[in-house]
């Protein structure tokens, strides 16, 4: 089962520099040459403030390569 459903915000997970981030309008079960096996890869619009927002409007990435993005609370 994929973790993540289409609509979810997602970023890529950060080594404590700024990341992409967007919401998952796709996805498909492809061979993940890097793991070996089988596993989800997902298609992201990218956010317009998203660091590479400017020039790119979506993107791909293994599903291990995300995480769900955190979002501020409004009163």
């Amino acid at each position: 089962m994929p973790r993540f459903l289409y609509g979810d915000r997602l970023r890529w997970l950060s080594n404590g520099e700024p990341t992409d981030w967007g919401i998952a309008i796709g996805r498909f079960y492809s061979f993940a040459p890097h793991r070996c096996r089988w596993q989800w890869c997902y298609l992201i619009w990218l956010d317009a403030d998203s660091p590479s927002g400017a020039w790119v409007k979506a993107d791909s990435a293994w599903e291990d390569d995300l995480e769900p993005l955190e979002t501020e609370k409004t009163l």
